[in-house]
């Protein structure tokens, strides 16, 4: 899935030319399209605690989580509603930090090391989807800001954003000479690729298929690897049976997300701009979803599975010493 991720990015970023000629991708319907495909990477998150668990959890604790769940993304949606503009910068840190240790956790148990998100990886792989687009795009990234948060612009100004860029820049720079020295050359390529299409591609095109292509992809085969009952499909090679019972498991939740948004686009009175409802109610389940994806790597996921070649085939490496 990784190798599978940069290629699909790769083919992306070699075709930017192309895209700038023509125009394509800049069209925020580009952009929700994107966020809409990734919707059901996080649409299992109420089963992940029984996967990891050593023990059925009883319906009651079942519940709870579904309530705690529900009540962080309640409350963040009322965050956007009560101060837009804070809760969007505040989102946007919160991206950084949950699109960094995602691919940090996906490489560890990948490689059948223990996850361990450092500061200098995470804002690696969590900074270029963020942080190059708000600080190189600003013409076509302001006005989408400004849409779901007027104040947003402003408070992100011109000396912010260039400090972002050169610490995130040095992040990819020192954690791609580290993956070298380690011997994992293709995990070194993973930051200087988002770099480079974050950089070169319309963000609007280039979030989206980060985060449908690249993101969520990678969540889902640490899904299909945490769920017990795939674990002899995977180490057999076979990836077909679990990816049909994770559509199943996923498929009511996303549907419930979907209705739920649109509910609000089209709530009379709403305006007609789609783009700051998607925004909010995406922002807002990312807060639950993030806190769990952090909860399950500090926990760990148990000895590492061998998916016989499949989505998640552990590798021998040397560490970082």
């Amino acid at each position: 899935m990784g190798t599978a991720s940069q290629l699909a990015l790769g083919g992306l970023l070699a075709l930017s030319p192309l895209l700038d000629a023509t125009g394509l991708g800049g069209s925020p319907a580009v952009l929700v399209a994107g966020l809409l495909l990734g919707l059901p990477h996080g649409a299992v998150d109420h089963l992940v605690p029984a996967w990891l668990s050593a023990r059925a959890r009883p319906l009651p604790a079942r519940l709870a989580l579904l309530v705690g769940y529900t009540a962080v993304a309640g409350a963040g949606l009322a965050a956007f509603r009560a101060a837009p503009d804070l809760a969007l910068v505040g989102f946007l840190i919160v991206s950084v930090v949950h699109f960094g240790t995602a691919d940090v956790a996906f490489h560890a148990e990948r490689d059948g090391r223990p996850v361990r998100t450092g500061v200098t990886a995470t804002l690696a792989y969590g900074g270029p989807p963020v942080v190059v687009p708000l600080a190189l795009w600003r013409d076509q990234v302001d006005p989408l800001l400004a849409t779901v948060a007027p104040r947003a612009p402003a408070l992100l100004t011109v000396e912010v954003r260039a400090l972002a860029l050169a610490v995130v820049l040095c992040a990819v720079a020192v954690t791609a000479i580290r993956d070298v020295r380690a011997g994992r050359a293709r995990d070194a390529v993973g930051p200087l690729l988002l770099t480079g299409l974050f950089g070169t591609v319309p963000p609007a095109l280039a979030v989206g298929a980060y985060f449908a292509l690249w993101h969520s992809c990678r969540h889902v085969a640490r899904l299909l690897r945490h769920d017990p009952r795939n674990t002899a499909d995977l180490a057999a090679g076979r990836i077909g049976r679990p990816l049909r019972r994770f559509a199943r498991q996923a498929a009511a939740p996303t549907v419930l997300a979907v209705a739920a948004l649109t509910a609000l686009v089209t709530w009379p009175g709403h305006r007609a701009d789609p783009l700051p409802a998607t925004v909010a109610v995406l922002a807002a389940l990312t807060l639950p979803h993030a806190v769990l994806v952090a909860w399950t790597d500090r926990r760990g996921s148990g000895p590492p599975r061998r998916s016989g070649g499949g989505l998640l085939p552990r590798r021998k490496t040397r560490s970082h010493g």
